[in-house]
């Protein structure tokens, strides 16, 4: 199908890039909103305390699997 979207692509993209991948993927207000939101909660862990560190690891799999989605229905299959 022509304008598919490869979901490897968007995969990598989000594992490197929190988010990203869900913009690459078509959405993007809504990965560049987690990519954002990540950042902060980078800073915040590395200033202020680890506990955010844990936070951002939830948001980072909740990025991987927002992606994953994103693609799904970007190709129509979902």
């Amino acid at each position: 199908m022509a304008g598919e979207k490869s979901m490897a692509l968007a995969l990598i993209i989000s594992f490197i890039f929190t988010g990203l991948g869900i913009a690459y993927a078509g959405d993007a207000t809504k990965g560049i909103l987690i990519f954002v939101i990540s950042v902060i909660l980078n800073i915040l862990a590395w200033y202020v305390m680890l506990l955010f560190a844990f936070v951002n690891i939830i948001v980072w799999a909740v990025g991987m699997y927002l992606t994953y989605k994103q693609v799904k229905i970007a190709n129509g299959q979902a």
